[in-house]
């Protein structure tokens, strides 16, 4: 914590740790799992995220980039996918007709099915292919991109974007359920293994709430609105 690590990274290192200790545990190096005996409650994680980068600063860094590199960023923008995802995309993986990305290498080791929005399939039909590369989105000979993190962040150094390459995702699912209020698809599509995952930006979702406070405009033998207990006026 004195070097800078945020609470959300303590939490992680703790369950790698804890991971390893288990199967020691159940090789018998181990007489107990001691990580598992230490109080993670004043460990606190950041609080959900109530910004992402704006169309405006996505652009301004597409603006600084290379076609190819600019048309990455821009996919990334409007499918949600992973970096490593979309830089290792094949065009065997690509289906215009259905319109949609098929991964088979994923971070949760679990393919899924990502759709494509009318951006994202002008995105791909826009990219010229290589003549033998089989790499959707390339570069010299037709070879795939490798360490884009650490490019996309001296682009966006020089475009004076703070935002990292991972929040294009943010940008995507905040994006995705401020429209539609679908948690459900939201996980799918994005791959996480659980909802509590997709759940960190259940705070964008207001919709249900406003459903509920409508209610006290229903209140039987009322116009207005009021709570339960009030009594309504009388008649004149």
């Amino acid at each position: 914590r004195r070097g800078g690590a945020t609470g959300a990274t303590i939490r992680r290192d703790l369950a790698t740790l804890s991971g390893l200790c288990s199967c020691a545990l159940a090789w018998d190096y181990l007489d107990f799992n001691p990580v598992r005996s230490f109080d993670k409650r004043h460990i606190r994680e950041s609080a959900p995220r109530t910004a992402y980068p704006s169309e405006a600063e996505v652009e301004r860094i597409v603006a600084r980039a290379s076609p190819m590199v600019g048309r990455i960023i821009r996919f990334l923008a409007a499918t949600g996918m992973r970096q490593e995802e979309a830089v290792s995309l094949e065009w065997s993986q690509v289906s215009i007709e259905r319109r949609e990305v098929r991964l088979t290498k994923t971070k949760t080791s679990s393919p899924r099915v990502v759709p494509l929005s009318e951006e994202a399939l002008a995105i791909l039909t826009g990219t010229p292919r290589h003549i033998t590369g089989h790499h959707v989105f390339w570069n010299g000979d037709g070879r795939r991109y490798t360490h884009f993190a650490s490019q996309y962040r001296n682009i966006a150094k020089r475009a004076n974007v703070p935002w990292r390459c991972h929040d294009l995702r943010h940008r995507f699912a905040s994006e995705f359920l401020m429209k539609t209020g679908d948690l459900a698809a939201l996980q799918a599509i994005l791959g996480h293994r659980t909802v509590t995952m997709t759940m960190r930006y259940s705070h964008l979702v207001t919709e249900h709430l406003h459903r509920a406070i409508a209610k006290l405009d229903t209140i039987p033998g009322t116009k207005q609105a009021g709570f339960a207990g009030e009594v309504a006026p009388a008649a004149a």
